[in-house]
């Protein structure tokens, strides 16, 4: 299930994140909830961070937010990977989307977790987080089933 999940007060930049529960991959089963979200957030940056292909061509198709990871779904998240690479970033593009520890960085503490960025990158992008009211109605009853609602903060 996704998840409002705070960090280590001055971890990182941001206090909190929408976080996925588990690792959306697909070398494994990923929860419909956390794909969702994944999809959200791509959805969100995509067009300003002019994510491309495999190939090199710019992906003007927004994601169904089904929480199924396809290979579209995948397509991006291996696109959004490569920008934060061409970007300077240290991460693995691999197709996977961990959650995020309580630090915000990964275990040998070199890069952030995808999850993060994504986070990061709507913030710089819009000027707030994410809003569950944006998410997909499955994703925010699964949210209020789980008790991860949270009151909106900018």
């Amino acid at each position: 299930m996704a998840q409002y999940f705070e960090l280590e007060l001055g971890s990182i930049d941001l206090a909190w994140i929408w976080n996925v529960s588990q690792s959306v991959t697909p070398r494994a089963y990923s929860l419909r909830p956390d794909v969702m979200l994944v999809q959200h957030a791509i959805n969100t940056v995509m067009a300003q961070l002019k994510l491309r292909d495999e190939h090199g061509d710019l992906i003007t198709a927004y994601l169904v937010r089904d929480g199924y990871l396809g290979p579209k779904t995948n397509a991006a998240i291996l696109a959004y990977q490569r920008s934060l690479r061409d970007r300077g970033f240290l991460v693995k593009a691999d197709g996977t989307v961990d959650p995020s520890s309580r630090q915000g960085w990964t275990p040998d503490g070199n890069a952030q977790y995808t999850i993060v960025y994504l986070n990061r990158n709507h913030v710089e992008i819009h000027g707030k987080m994410m809003e569950e009211k944006d998410f997909p109605q499955l994703l925010q009853a699964d949210l209020v089933a789980h008790g991860q609602v949270r009151y909106r903060r900018t």
